[in-house]
Protein backbone atom coordinates (compact mmCIF):
# COMPACT_ATOMS: atom_id res chain seq x y z
CA UNK A 1 0.00 0.00 0.00
CA UNK A 2 1.13 3.66 -1.06
CA UNK A 3 0.03 6.85 0.82
CA UNK A 4 0.48 10.10 0.25
CA UNK A 5 3.15 10.45 2.29
CA UNK A 6 4.84 8.03 -0.25
CA UNK A 7 3.66 9.63 -3.51
CA UNK A 8 5.77 9.35 -6.27
CA UNK A 9 7.55 12.75 -8.13
CA UNK A 10 5.17 14.95 -9.64
CA UNK A 11 5.88 17.40 -12.65
CA UNK A 12 5.08 21.13 -13.33
CA UNK A 13 1.49 20.52 -14.38
CA UNK A 14 0.71 18.33 -11.86
CA UNK A 15 1.64 20.24 -9.34
CA UNK A 16 -0.69 23.05 -10.43
CA UNK A 17 -3.50 20.74 -10.68
CA UNK A 18 -3.35 19.10 -6.97
CA UNK A 19 -2.43 22.74 -5.71
CA UNK A 20 0.18 20.91 -3.43
CA UNK A 21 3.97 21.95 -2.79
CA UNK A 22 6.45 19.12 -1.41
CA UNK A 23 8.89 19.94 1.08
CA UNK A 24 11.42 17.62 3.02
CA UNK A 25 8.69 14.56 2.25
CA UNK A 26 6.04 16.46 3.63
CA UNK A 27 2.98 17.50 1.33
CA UNK A 28 1.79 21.38 1.77
CA UNK A 29 -0.78 23.29 0.17
CA UNK A 30 -1.72 27.08 0.52
CA UNK A 31 -3.75 28.31 3.36
CA UNK A 32 -7.06 29.82 1.81
CA UNK A 33 -6.92 32.34 5.24
CA UNK A 34 -5.21 35.49 4.92
CA UNK A 35 -1.89 34.25 7.36
CA UNK A 36 -0.08 32.22 4.69
CA UNK A 37 -0.09 29.20 6.12
CA UNK A 38 0.42 26.04 4.46
CA UNK A 39 -0.82 22.46 5.71
CA UNK A 40 -0.16 19.53 5.53
CA UNK A 41 -2.39 17.61 3.01
CA UNK A 42 -2.63 14.14 1.94
CA UNK A 43 -4.58 12.89 -1.33
CA UNK A 44 -6.45 10.17 -1.24
CA UNK A 45 -6.40 9.62 -5.08
CA UNK A 46 -2.65 8.55 -4.96
CA UNK A 47 -3.48 5.81 -2.37
CA UNK A 48 -3.54 2.17 -4.05
CA UNK A 49 -3.85 -1.17 -2.82
CA UNK A 50 -2.00 -3.32 -4.91
CA UNK A 51 -3.04 -2.28 -8.38
CA UNK A 52 -6.57 -1.21 -6.55
CA UNK A 53 -6.85 2.11 -6.54
CA UNK A 54 -8.51 2.92 -2.43
CA UNK A 55 -11.59 5.05 -4.47
CA UNK A 56 -12.29 1.98 -6.61
CA UNK A 57 -12.04 -0.65 -3.90
CA UNK A 58 -14.15 1.35 -1.18
CA UNK A 59 -16.76 1.80 -4.22
CA UNK A 60 -17.13 -1.92 -5.57
CA UNK A 61 -16.96 -3.08 -1.23
CA UNK A 62 -20.14 -0.88 -1.76
CA UNK A 63 -18.27 1.46 1.35
CA UNK A 64 -20.28 5.26 1.21
CA UNK A 65 -19.47 6.64 4.53
CA UNK A 66 -16.07 7.69 3.77
CA UNK A 67 -17.60 9.73 0.64
CA UNK A 68 -20.38 11.24 2.21
CA UNK A 69 -18.04 13.02 5.04
CA UNK A 70 -15.54 14.01 2.46
CA UNK A 71 -18.15 15.51 0.39
CA UNK A 72 -19.94 16.97 3.55
CA UNK A 73 -16.25 18.52 4.60
CA UNK A 74 -15.84 19.65 1.48
CA UNK A 75 -18.79 22.33 1.78
CA UNK A 76 -17.70 24.00 4.93
CA UNK A 77 -15.24 27.02 5.69
CA UNK A 78 -12.22 26.05 7.07
CA UNK A 79 -10.99 29.82 7.73
CA UNK A 80 -11.84 30.38 10.94
CA UNK A 81 -9.61 27.36 11.80
CA UNK A 82 -6.81 28.29 9.57
CA UNK A 83 -6.42 31.18 11.05
CA UNK A 84 -5.30 30.03 14.58
CA UNK A 85 -2.06 28.50 13.45
CA UNK A 86 1.27 30.95 13.02
CA UNK A 87 2.58 31.75 9.75
CA UNK A 88 5.51 30.44 10.54
CA UNK A 89 7.36 27.02 11.78
CA UNK A 90 6.95 23.49 10.74
CA UNK A 91 3.43 23.18 8.81
CA UNK A 92 0.76 21.84 10.82
CA UNK A 93 -1.95 18.90 9.41
CA UNK A 94 -4.72 20.15 7.42
CA UNK A 95 -7.97 21.02 9.64
CA UNK A 96 -10.17 19.57 7.13
CA UNK A 97 -8.15 16.27 7.22
CA UNK A 98 -7.97 16.04 11.22
CA UNK A 99 -11.91 17.19 11.26
CA UNK A 100 -12.58 13.95 8.96
CA UNK A 101 -10.79 12.13 11.23
CA UNK A 102 -12.96 12.84 14.32
CA UNK A 103 -16.07 12.67 12.54
CA UNK A 104 -15.60 9.50 11.15
CA UNK A 105 -14.66 8.02 14.43
CA UNK A 106 -17.07 9.06 16.15
CA UNK A 107 -19.53 7.90 13.05
CA UNK A 108 -17.79 4.76 13.60
CA UNK A 109 -18.52 4.53 17.52
CA UNK A 110 -14.37 5.62 18.17
CA UNK A 111 -14.01 8.12 20.78
CA UNK A 112 -10.38 7.38 22.34
CA UNK A 113 -7.53 9.82 20.90
CA UNK A 114 -5.25 6.40 20.61
CA UNK A 115 -8.25 4.58 19.32
CA UNK A 116 -8.47 7.60 16.87
CA UNK A 117 -4.79 7.21 16.13
CA UNK A 118 -5.33 3.57 15.63
CA UNK A 119 -8.44 3.86 12.88
CA UNK A 120 -6.26 6.40 11.12
CA UNK A 121 -3.44 4.28 10.36
CA UNK A 122 -5.31 0.96 9.75
CA UNK A 123 -9.01 1.78 8.32
CA UNK A 124 -9.08 2.31 4.87
CA UNK A 125 -12.74 4.28 4.67
CA UNK A 126 -10.37 6.51 7.41
CA UNK A 127 -7.53 7.08 4.82
CA UNK A 128 -10.08 8.11 2.05
CA UNK A 129 -11.17 11.16 4.85
CA UNK A 130 -8.05 11.91 5.80
CA UNK A 131 -5.83 11.75 2.19
CA UNK A 132 -3.40 9.06 4.71
CA UNK A 133 -2.21 11.48 7.11
CA UNK A 134 -1.47 10.02 10.58
CA UNK A 135 -1.41 12.03 13.89
CA UNK A 136 -0.67 10.52 16.86
CA UNK A 137 -2.98 10.87 19.75
CA UNK A 138 -1.43 13.68 21.06
CA UNK A 139 -1.83 15.39 17.84
CA UNK A 140 -5.58 15.19 18.15
CA UNK A 141 -5.87 16.40 21.45
CA UNK A 142 -4.52 19.99 20.76
CA UNK A 143 -6.68 20.23 17.74
CA UNK A 144 -9.72 19.73 20.02
CA UNK A 145 -8.38 21.53 22.65
CA UNK A 146 -6.87 24.65 20.44
CA UNK A 147 -10.28 24.61 18.04
CA UNK A 148 -13.58 23.83 21.43
CA UNK A 149 -15.37 27.09 20.57
CA UNK A 150 -15.83 26.34 16.76
CA UNK A 151 -16.36 22.71 16.78
CA UNK A 152 -19.47 23.14 19.20
CA UNK A 153 -20.46 25.64 17.89
CA UNK A 154 -19.65 26.80 14.02
CA UNK A 155 -18.45 23.86 12.46
CA UNK A 156 -21.51 22.00 14.02
CA UNK A 157 -24.17 24.09 12.77
CA UNK A 158 -22.81 24.75 9.75
CA UNK A 159 -22.36 20.60 9.15
CA UNK A 160 -25.82 20.30 10.26
CA UNK A 161 -27.28 23.01 7.88
CA UNK A 162 -25.28 21.36 5.13
CA UNK A 163 -27.05 18.25 6.34
CA UNK A 164 -30.59 18.72 6.59
CA UNK A 165 -30.35 20.47 3.37
CA UNK A 166 -29.12 17.46 1.58
CA UNK A 167 -31.71 14.97 3.27
CA UNK A 168 -34.64 18.17 2.82
CA UNK A 169 -35.17 17.37 6.86
CA UNK A 170 -37.83 19.24 8.72
CA UNK A 171 -37.02 20.35 12.37
CA UNK A 172 -40.63 22.17 13.42
CA UNK A 173 -40.77 18.83 15.54
CA UNK A 174 -38.51 18.19 18.43
CA UNK A 175 -37.40 15.46 20.78
CA UNK A 176 -34.90 16.44 23.87
CA UNK A 177 -32.81 14.22 26.47
CA UNK A 178 -29.66 13.98 28.53
CA UNK A 179 -27.76 11.77 30.05
CA UNK A 180 -24.81 12.15 32.11
CA UNK A 181 -20.98 11.64 31.34
CA UNK A 182 -17.83 10.91 33.41
CA UNK A 183 -15.51 13.66 33.50
CA UNK A 184 -11.85 12.89 32.59
CA UNK A 185 -10.41 13.39 36.23
CA UNK A 186 -9.92 10.70 38.86
CA UNK A 187 -13.18 9.96 40.81
CA UNK A 188 -10.43 9.07 43.59
CA UNK A 189 -9.18 12.56 44.68
CA UNK A 190 -12.06 14.15 45.04
CA UNK A 191 -11.04 16.81 48.13
CA UNK A 192 -13.92 18.09 50.70
CA UNK A 193 -13.63 21.81 51.94
CA UNK A 194 -11.11 21.01 54.59
CA UNK A 195 -8.19 19.68 52.14
CA UNK A 196 -9.50 22.81 49.67
CA UNK A 197 -8.52 25.52 52.06
CA UNK A 198 -5.03 23.65 52.48
CA UNK A 199 -4.72 23.43 48.95
CA UNK A 200 -5.08 27.04 47.76
CA UNK A 201 -3.12 28.24 51.27
CA UNK A 202 -0.36 25.69 50.11
CA UNK A 203 0.01 27.27 46.27
CA UNK A 204 -0.49 30.90 47.82
CA UNK A 205 2.67 30.27 50.04
CA UNK A 206 4.55 28.84 47.12
CA UNK A 207 3.83 31.77 44.93
CA UNK A 208 4.83 34.06 47.87
CA UNK A 209 8.45 32.00 48.01
CA UNK A 210 8.53 31.93 44.43
CA UNK A 211 6.86 35.21 42.14
CA UNK A 212 8.49 34.80 39.12
CA UNK A 213 7.42 30.97 39.02
CA UNK A 214 4.88 29.99 36.12
CA UNK A 215 4.53 27.16 37.46
CA UNK A 216 3.72 28.07 40.73
CA UNK A 217 1.32 31.01 39.60
CA UNK A 218 -0.59 28.28 37.57
CA UNK A 219 -0.90 26.07 40.84
CA UNK A 220 -2.35 29.58 42.57
CA UNK A 221 -4.49 30.47 39.47
CA UNK A 222 -6.26 26.54 39.70
CA UNK A 223 -6.07 26.63 43.21
CA UNK A 224 -7.95 29.62 44.04
CA UNK A 225 -10.74 28.72 41.15
CA UNK A 226 -11.54 25.43 42.75
CA UNK A 227 -12.03 27.37 45.72
CA UNK A 228 -14.87 29.84 44.16
CA UNK A 229 -16.10 27.31 42.80
CA UNK A 230 -16.44 25.07 45.98
CA UNK A 231 -18.05 28.22 47.73
CA UNK A 232 -20.46 28.75 45.48
CA UNK A 233 -21.50 25.15 45.84
CA UNK A 234 -21.01 25.55 49.36
CA UNK A 235 -23.35 28.29 49.86
CA UNK A 236 -26.04 26.82 47.24
CA UNK A 237 -26.78 24.30 49.52
CA UNK A 238 -26.90 26.27 52.52
CA UNK A 239 -29.35 28.22 50.98
CA UNK A 240 -31.43 25.06 50.04
CA UNK A 241 -30.87 23.82 53.93
CA UNK A 242 -28.86 20.44 52.70
CA UNK A 243 -26.19 19.00 54.20
CA UNK A 244 -22.47 20.21 52.73
CA UNK A 245 -20.84 17.26 55.07
CA UNK A 246 -20.08 15.54 51.81
CA UNK A 247 -19.75 17.65 49.43
CA UNK A 248 -16.36 17.32 47.17
CA UNK A 249 -14.55 18.97 44.54
CA UNK A 250 -12.50 18.07 41.61
CA UNK A 251 -9.35 19.31 41.75
CA UNK A 252 -8.43 19.46 37.66
CA UNK A 253 -11.79 19.93 36.75
CA UNK A 254 -13.34 22.03 39.41
CA UNK A 255 -16.12 22.97 36.84
CA UNK A 256 -17.58 19.01 36.91
CA UNK A 257 -20.31 18.00 39.56
CA UNK A 258 -20.30 14.94 42.00
CA UNK A 259 -23.34 13.79 41.13
CA UNK A 260 -24.90 9.82 40.54
CA UNK A 261 -23.64 8.15 37.12
CA UNK A 262 -25.65 5.91 34.67
CA UNK A 263 -26.14 2.23 34.98
CA UNK A 264 -25.12 1.69 38.89
CA UNK A 265 -21.69 2.96 38.44
CA UNK A 266 -22.08 5.09 41.72
CA UNK A 267 -21.20 8.95 42.16
CA UNK A 268 -18.30 10.77 40.04
CA UNK A 269 -17.48 13.88 39.14
CA UNK A 270 -19.24 14.75 35.95
CA UNK A 271 -21.47 16.65 33.51
CA UNK A 272 -25.02 16.74 31.58
CA UNK A 273 -24.99 17.06 27.84
CA UNK A 274 -28.57 17.56 26.72
CA UNK A 275 -29.41 17.43 22.74
CA UNK A 276 -32.48 18.37 20.34
CA UNK A 277 -32.99 16.17 17.71
CA UNK A 278 -35.63 16.32 14.88
CA UNK A 279 -37.77 13.37 13.42
CA UNK A 280 -35.29 11.97 10.80
CA UNK A 281 -32.86 11.79 14.72
CA UNK A 282 -30.92 14.63 13.36
CA UNK A 283 -28.82 16.71 16.25
CA UNK A 284 -30.16 19.77 15.57
CA UNK A 285 -29.03 21.58 18.90
CA UNK A 286 -26.50 20.71 21.90
CA UNK A 287 -25.89 21.94 25.12
CA UNK A 288 -23.41 20.85 27.71
CA UNK A 289 -24.24 22.07 31.90
CA UNK A 290 -21.89 21.00 34.41
CA UNK A 291 -25.33 19.70 36.91
CA UNK A 292 -28.85 20.43 34.66
CA UNK A 293 -30.29 19.36 32.04
CA UNK A 294 -33.46 21.95 32.36
CA UNK A 295 -31.28 25.29 32.16
CA UNK A 296 -29.91 24.62 28.81
CA UNK A 297 -33.34 24.13 27.08
CA UNK A 298 -33.84 28.02 26.15
CA UNK A 299 -30.29 28.14 24.76
CA UNK A 300 -31.43 24.84 22.81
CA UNK A 301 -34.20 26.14 21.06
CA UNK A 302 -32.04 28.83 20.24
CA UNK A 303 -29.19 27.32 18.30
CA UNK A 304 -31.92 24.72 16.84
CA UNK A 305 -33.66 27.98 15.54
CA UNK A 306 -30.32 29.08 14.19
CA UNK A 307 -29.72 25.82 12.39
CA UNK A 308 -33.02 25.00 10.96
CA UNK A 309 -33.70 29.07 9.88
CA UNK A 310 -37.15 28.59 11.84
CA UNK A 311 -38.31 28.06 15.38
CA UNK A 312 -39.95 24.86 16.07
CA UNK A 313 -43.53 24.65 16.73
CA UNK A 314 -43.71 21.68 19.21
CA UNK A 315 -41.32 19.79 21.94
CA UNK A 316 -41.21 16.34 23.14
CA UNK A 317 -39.28 16.33 26.53
CA UNK A 318 -39.51 13.47 29.27
CA UNK A 319 -40.48 14.14 33.01
CA UNK A 320 -37.51 14.56 34.16
CA UNK A 321 -38.06 18.23 32.25
CA UNK A 322 -40.81 19.14 34.38
CA UNK A 323 -39.97 22.23 35.56
CA UNK A 324 -41.08 25.58 35.75
CA UNK A 325 -37.80 26.86 33.60
CA UNK A 326 -38.22 24.73 31.15
CA UNK A 327 -42.36 25.62 30.52
CA UNK A 328 -41.16 29.63 31.10
CA UNK A 329 -38.42 28.69 28.16
CA UNK A 330 -41.21 27.44 25.57
CA UNK A 331 -43.57 30.24 26.54
CA UNK A 332 -41.10 32.95 25.70
CA UNK A 333 -40.29 30.90 22.43
CA UNK A 334 -43.88 30.19 21.46
CA UNK A 335 -43.29 26.41 21.45
CA UNK A 336 -45.80 23.43 22.72
CA UNK A 337 -44.33 21.68 25.19
CA UNK A 338 -45.49 17.81 25.83
CA UNK A 339 -43.74 16.80 28.91
CA UNK A 340 -45.29 14.85 31.90
CA UNK A 341 -45.59 15.45 35.16
CA UNK A 342 -43.69 13.03 36.52
CA UNK A 343 -43.53 11.19 39.97
CA UNK A 344 -44.89 14.60 42.28
CA UNK A 345 -46.57 13.71 45.45
CA UNK A 346 -50.51 14.84 44.52
CA UNK A 347 -51.21 14.94 48.38
CA UNK A 348 -50.53 17.64 50.38
CA UNK A 349 -47.24 17.34 52.64
CA UNK A 350 -46.03 17.12 56.11
CA UNK A 351 -45.38 20.91 56.20
CA UNK A 352 -48.74 21.23 54.69
CA UNK A 353 -47.75 22.85 50.84
CA UNK A 354 -48.84 21.53 47.83
CA UNK A 355 -47.05 21.03 44.25
CA UNK A 356 -48.91 22.70 41.51
CA UNK A 357 -49.93 19.34 39.87
CA UNK A 358 -52.30 19.47 42.88
CA UNK A 359 -54.22 21.99 42.02
CA UNK A 360 -57.33 21.96 38.66
CA UNK A 361 -58.21 25.47 37.41
CA UNK A 362 -62.07 26.43 36.85
CA UNK A 363 -62.09 28.48 33.35
CA UNK A 364 -65.36 29.90 34.60
CA UNK A 365 -64.27 31.31 37.77
CA UNK A 366 -60.93 31.93 36.67
CA UNK A 367 -59.79 30.16 39.92
CA UNK A 368 -57.67 27.05 40.96
CA UNK A 369 -59.01 24.45 43.30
Amino acid sequence: MSTASKMPPLNSKQYELFGVVRSQDTWQRPCASDTGRRFITGNAQEIVLGTTRLEDWLKQAGHKAPFVVVRLLEQQDWQAFEQRYAGTGRAPYSPRQRMGLILYGVMRDVHSLRELERLARLDLGCMWVTGGITPDHAKIGRFVSLHEDSLTQGLFESLTRTILKACGSASTRLAGDGTVIEAACSRYNLPKEEAVRARAQAAMAALERAPDDCAARQAQQRSSQCEAIFDTRLAARQHKGKSTESLRISGTEPEAMIQRLKRGQGYGASYKPSVLANENRIITALALDASSETRVVASMLDQSARVTGAQAEEVLLDAGYFDDEVIEATLAHDVSLLCPEGQWPSQSRQDGLFHKNAFEYDAQTDTYR
